[in-house]
């Protein structure tokens, strides 16, 4: 399975203090964005929904109203006195027939519902080797930074392990490593150069099945459920991998989409170039 994060418009290199303005301002438009997005799928913050809440006696209504629809024909003949023999040519015996089909239809939708129940995604244990891993040479603002965006994703989403690329090379490497694999050795693939280039990402929500796992293969743990490729700008990318299938709600995604934002400008500013020059 294949899904999009939503494209994300790509900036001018930063040369000057003009450009690094102008990025720091569609940050904060796109993450604005995104948080509208998060509010509008999440509803007003701290309620939830009565759905969500109460599942089983929503997958119960049709059952009910069906049956209730039953026994309501069945009382009114009996109260009213109207021969249960059913007429055509009454119009009150037409109207019975037909809420008794609505009301059979009901049921058996709500014992549908009653026996059909999600079956919630399970979490495996992820093979391999925790990792906590940096570039050398980077600046101490970023490191500060690149700690705050793994942070985030993991305590906020399914993440287990976390990886960004920028101009070609591995900055991070967060979470759980495959065992043996040496760190920071790992470059972007087709997929991720692909979303660099088009400034979407790509949700690989059951990894196990995708034909290009394999890309991944070198760093991430080999039985890793869901991975989530989110560009940062042009030149960076993040790769985070899920412990469950399909693992990255929408509202994952757009914070994911929303960090992402924030560390492009981080990057922009601090790590213009693959030598890491510029100091905090």
């Amino acid at each position: 399975m294949l899904a999009t994060t939503g494209p994300r418009s790509l900036h001018s290199s930063a040369s000057a203090n003009g450009p690094l303005v102008s990025n720091v301002s569609h940050t904060r438009r796109s993450r604005r964005h995104a948080s509208r997005i998060v509010t509008a799928a999440a509803g007003p913050p701290g309620q939830e929904g009565l759905v969500s809440r109460f599942p089983d006696a929503f997958r119960a209504l049709p059952l009910v109203a069906g049956a209730a629809g039953i026994v309501g024909v069945v009382a009114n003949r009996v109260i009213s006195g109207i021969a249960p023999v059913v007429s055509a040519g009454s119009s009150q015996s037409r109207t019975d027939v037909l809420v008794i089909v609505i009301s059979a239809v009901l049921v058996l939708t709500g014992l549908q519902w009653a026996t059909l129940k999600p079956r919630d995604p399970v979490r495996v244990e992820l093979e391999g080797e925790e990792a906590d891993w940096r570039a050398q040479g980077l600046p101490s603002k970023l490191t500060s930074e690149l700690q705050w965006v793994w942070d985030a994703v993991r305590s906020a989403t399914r993440t287990r392990s976390l990886l960004l690329f920028y101009n070609g090379r591995c900055l991070l490497h967060a979470g759980v490593a495959p065992a043996g694999k040496p760190l920071g050795a790992a470059v972007p693939g087709p997929i991720c150069q692909k979303a660099m280039k088009s400034g979407s990402g790509n949700y690989l929500a059951n990894l196990v099945l995708f034909p290009g796992r394999f890309e991944f293969e070198g760093y991430l743990p080999p039985n890793c459920q869901a991975a989530l490729i989110q560009p940062v700008g042009p030149n960076g990318v993040l790769v985070l991998g899920s412990d469950t299938q399909r693992g990255y709600t929408t509202l994952d995604q757009a914070w994911v989409s929303a960090v992402a934002d924030k560390l492009e400008v981080q990057l922009e500013r601090l790590a213009p170039g693959s030598g890491f020059k510029q100091q905090a």
